[in-house]
């Protein structure tokens, strides 16, 4: 028996020790936001609350883009639920549930784009740089 108890502290140790190279890779190939994921990353990196987001359809009859300026009550409260996932995932937020709903409110358009602006400390200069990424889907 005491030889399982210390095989299981073994390997919570070593899972606690290599967590944080598993992390790391997280938020830098994904862009995972260090504050989540019982990462360390959040004593070495500054937390922003804004985001931003601008979402623009095109529209498929005349090839315009145009920018949704007014939301409805189901597309600001998609767009909040997007927004709260993208805040920790990041590139892995998904926006289908977003897209589907701007998609259904506008059946003229036949592809989203969505723009999500965050500051971000530029670790070159210091400066705090405004972030900007797109996601687009197809009808």
């Amino acid at each position: 028996m005491a030889a399982w108890k210390s095989r299981i502290v073994h390997l919570g140790l070593a899972l606690v020790a290599v967590w944080p190279l598993v992390h790391m890779t997280l938020v830098r190939r994904f862009d995972v936001s260090p504050w989540k994921l019982a990462g360390w990353g959040m004593y070495a990196t500054p937390r922003f609350d804004l985001l931003g987001m601008e979402i623009y359809g095109h529209v498929a009859a005349t090839g315009d883009a145009e920018q949704l300026t007014t939301p409805s009550g189901p597309e600001r409260d998609a767009g909040a639920a997007y927004l709260e996932r993208y805040r920790w995932l990041r590139a892995l937020a998904d926006d289908r549930d977003l897209t589907d709903v701007v998609l259904m409110a506008h059946p003229a358009w036949d592809r989203v784009t969505i723009v999500v602006f965050r500051p971000e400390l530029d670790r070159d200069s210091g400066h705090i740089t405004m972030q900007r990424r797109e996601h687009v889907r197809t009808r």
